[in-house]
């Protein structure tokens, strides 16, 4: 999986680069006025700033369009391999720049221009949470984690690594694992919202007269990066529901080898509701996720399908073993059993 691809699309950004005027001069040769430019020159700069940042925010895209800015100017950008890192220090760093350039306008610039510099600030704060919602989506982390979770599910009772208390300790990981990534998913998504919202509240007429990036191409951008966390979000949900189904099935078979038959069938077909509920989240979940993540929600898939199998299994075992059917309770035994181990096969 290549987290560059889950970059969502900003839409074409523009540049323009409002470096600092010259002076008016006017008046005879001998008489010259000159026009203080300080506060107007930080304000240019600091879009600027900001307008560097969403270029290379949309760098990352599999999109080279030409870029627009809101005064109609264009600035076209290579197409940026998708192997390229997303490193958010440089942006956070452009950022920071361009909050003190918006401190120094602020000071310079007469009253009536004083909302052009509040309402640049909300467009700093807007990339700002951009930044961080797409370190989020592209996180290299976030592969790792997916692996480590769908591991978890790979029992083989002939290896003491995958049974008994190594199993519980890597479900145990793998709880922690989602609950950690479902977290880091939750505050990009309050991120985005805030964002969003933002964006929402601008003057559009103030806005357009700016030389930022177009609205419009800002709210493509949230909803690209809203749909790709909430991919990510399925997954989770459908792994977490997974793995309760799991604790229904261990319990299950610790009463089975206690010989309470009727308390186990009862915990299998527990198990088996929750490994259906996983399995329909992460089904439908499938239908809209990006192609990077389409073997995560395969495998996840391929996991629970078989983990309702094997559930299903175990209680008819447990149901054959209550009515003394042994030979019945070891058949469907080995069925579950052949079933667990297809779900681990899954991710190979």
């Amino acid at each position: 999986m290549n987290r560059r691809q889950h970059l969502a699309q900003l839409g074409g950004v523009g540049l323009v680069a409002l470096s600092g005027c010259l002076d008016t001069i006017s008046s005879d040769e001998t008489d010259v006025t000159v026009t203080d430019r300080t506060g107007h020159r930080a304000l240019d700069r600091a879009i600027g700033r900001l307008n560097e940042t969403a270029i290379e925010l949309s760098a990352h895209t599999d999109s080279g369009a030409a870029s627009d800015t809101t005064d109609g100017s264009t600035t076209t950008t290579d197409n940026t391999s998708a192997d390229t890192e997303f490193d958010p220090t440089p942006h956070s760093e452009r950022l920071e720049s361009a909050r003190s350039l918006l401190d120094t306008a602020a000071s310079e610039l007469e009253s009536d221009r004083q909302a052009d510099v509040d309402l640049v600030r909300d467009y700093a704060d807007v990339l700002e949470g951009l930044v961080s919602v797409t370190a989020t989506v592209t996180d290299d982390e976030l592969e790792r984690e997916i692996e480590e979770v769908s591991a978890a599910f790979d029992v083989n009772p002939d290896d003491e690594g995958t049974t008994g208390d190594a199993a519980t300790d890597d479900l145990d990981d793998a709880r922690d694992t989602l609950s950690g990534r479902s977290g880091h998913i939750s505050e990009a998504q309050d991120l985005l919202e805030t964002a969003t919202q933002t964006v929402d509240g601008f003057d559009d007429a103030r806005y357009e007269s700016l030389p930022t990036v177009d609205r419009a191409q800002l709210v493509d951008g949230f909803e690209a990066l809203e749909s790709v966390l909430g991919s990510q979000a399925v997954l989770v949900a459908g792994y977490d529901e997974l793995l309760v189904g799991y604790d229904d099935l261990e319990a299950g078979r610790e009463y089975f080898a206690d010989d309470e038959y009727g308390a186990a069938e009862t915990a299998f077909l527990d198990a088996k509701s929750s490994f259906e509920a996983g399995t329909e989240t992460i089904e439908d979940g499938s239908e809209s996720a990006p192609a990077e993540l389409a073997t995560a929600f395969e495998t996840a898939h391929c996991q629970g399908v078989n983990l309702q199998t094997a559930a299903a299994e175990f209680a008819a075992s447990a149901a054959a073993a209550d009515d003394r059917d042994i030979t019945g309770a070891h058949q469907h035994q080995d069925a579950a059993e052949d079933a667990l181990a297809a779900a681990g096969e899954c991710s190979e």
